[in-house]
């Protein structure tokens, strides 16, 4: 059960960050004018925010559990058979862990906590939130697919 719910949990934030990058952003580029190029991605980030952190999460913990139950199963011959993947795997994890994190409380929350405040956001800021999520999404999904390929592998 841990093992469908890690499969579909990491389906559906690597769909998310794609989405992100390949439909939302390049949406959120076209408007023209700050205050609706600001509305738009204050309201993308809100929902997208909860649920690539949620996702994560699910993904962690059930990973987690996942491992438990393999050890149990194969008892001192695990590390033998998985040590060296599953090093590799939790090292691009703990990456893919902090690109999510950083996207969405280092650039996420705090542009939609400035957009709240009295000052606003500036035409220049909305540009940089936009290359930094790009650039982080790329990332992500770049070793979002390492960790695929290396738990495949095995």
């Amino acid at each position: 059960m841990a093992a469908d719910f890690h499969i579909v949990s990491l389906t559906l934030h690597v769909g998310l960050v794609a989405a992100l990058w390949r439909v939302l952003l390049p949406a959120l580029r076209r408007e023209a004018a700050t205050e609706a190029q600001t509305a738009f991605l204050v309201r993308v980030l809100r929902v997208y925010n909860p649920a690539q952190i949620a996702l994560l999460g699910i993904a962690t913990l059930t990973g987690a559990s996942r491992i438990t139950d393999l050890k149990a199963l194969h008892g001192t011959a695990y590390s033998e058979e998985f040590g060296a993947a599953l090093a590799l795997k939790l090292l691009l994890a703990f990456f893919v862990i902090m690109l999510g994190t950083w996207q969405c409380m280092g650039i996420a929350h705090r542009f939609v906590r400035q957009s709240e405040s009295l000052e606003g956001v500036t035409a220049e800021a909305v540009d940089r939130v936009l290359r930094k999520l790009d650039r982080s999404s790329v990332l992500m999904l770049i070793f979002l697919a390492a960790t695929v390929w290396v738990s495949l592998s095995r």
